[in-house]
């Protein structure tokens, strides 16, 4: 008899291991960004992914989609708002909320990497609206992930990069936002919205001379066909680690903090790789590649941001409304 229920111990165990090992897990997300694989991003969003399902004990499993496989931002903003893709690297839409602006592209908020980190990081001064803009969509904010200081990338120097009010006579491909196109329209150029996907063809078929749209990396990625970088700060790219919102509120607490210091603690090492990065893309371009890097003098920027905030401050107010654009402006105490 004892044999006998030894034996059935024995089935009983090996059984219930045989279900541990193929128990897949609970919870599956898809989440997407607009790097190629082995990036420095893209490695931090596999990290990411890896660190939740390992916290998490294998409860959680993030499935990555590097270079914009699930849609493009416009078009993943709207996916993890309506919760078809549960999470993302994302940029907000202003398309769907002109007070989005804030939350990625409002010119000359930040001038520099340390006003960035005033403003953007966790505890700045804007790091709460921005989520609290999310929110309003559905959508939940778990932590910022910084891109770089701003620019644009040319085929040749245009006339006198560093003054504003002169006329540079070459099209530039914006971001299909509004704010885009004034800025860029400001600082002399013929602005020429087209979509990132589409950018790469504009520039080598010679509909426009250039793009804007990020820090030297996202140059980089347009080396053999642009040949100038011009720094103009124009604005802090950060985008967002995000969750549909009514997903977010159904997971239990102990899954929501494990992926909320996760992501926290990715932001955290994003945070540190931009301090390098933006010069680190500036060397590759001119060294490797033989570009002209424009890096423009203080005062040049001062002019750029003193003649944006002038033209384009005041049509923002209108897209964000006096409550928010009080807040920016009494925070920034520029206009």
């Amino acid at each position: 008899m004892r044999k006998f229920l030894a034996i059935v111990m024995v089935v009983a165990l090996v059984l219930s291991l045989g279900v541990a090992a193929w128990a897949g897990p609970k919870w599956t997300f898809k989440m997407g960004h607009a790097n190629p694989p082995d990036t420095p991003y893209d490695k931090l969003a596999h990290w990411f992914a890896d660190a939740v399902y390992e916290r998490t004990n294998g409860q959680v499993k993030i499935n990555i989609f590097p270079s914009n496989q699930l849609g493009d931002w416009t078009e993943t903003f709207e996916l993890i708002q309506r919760g078809v893709v549960e999470m993302g690297f994302q940029i907000a839409n202003a398309q769907y909320d002109p007070k989005l602006n804030f939350a990625y592209y409002m010119p000359y908020v930040v001038s520099n990497l340390e006003e960035a980190k005033e403003a953007y990081a966790p505890g700045g001064w804007a790091y709460d609206i921005i989520k609290d803009l999310w929110s309003a969509h559905g959508i939940k904010a778990l932590a910022v992930y910084p891109i770089g200081m701003a620019g644009v990338s040319l085929k040749e120097v245009p006339p006198s990069p560093g003054d504003p009010t002169v006329d540079k006579g070459m099209k530039v491909r914006v971001m299909p936002l509004k704010a885009c196109s004034m800025t860029y329209e400001a600082l002399g150029y013929i602005a020429t919205p087209i979509p990132y996907a589409e950018c790469y063809s504009a520039i080598q078929t010679g509909i426009v001379d250039g793009q804007m749209g990020g820090p030297p990396f996202q140059a980089w990625q347009f080396r053999d066909v642009n040949k100038v970088w011009i720094q103009y700060n124009d604005y802090f790219e950060q985008h967002w680690i995000v969750m549909n919102q009514d997903l977010w509120n159904s997971l239990p607490a102990d899954i929501q903090k494990v992926i909320q210091e996760t992501a926290a603690e990715a932001s955290a090492t994003r945070w540190k790789q931009v301090e390098t990065e933006d010069e680190h893309y500036r060397n590759v371009l001119k060294n490797e590649f033989g570009w002209t890097i424009v890096m423009l003098t203080q005062d040049e920027l001062n002019a750029c941001a003193d003649r944006v905030r002038k033209l384009v401050w005041p049509k923002m107010k209108e897209m964000l409304g006096t409550e928010l654009y009080t807040k920016i402006r009494l925070a920034t105490f520029k206009e």
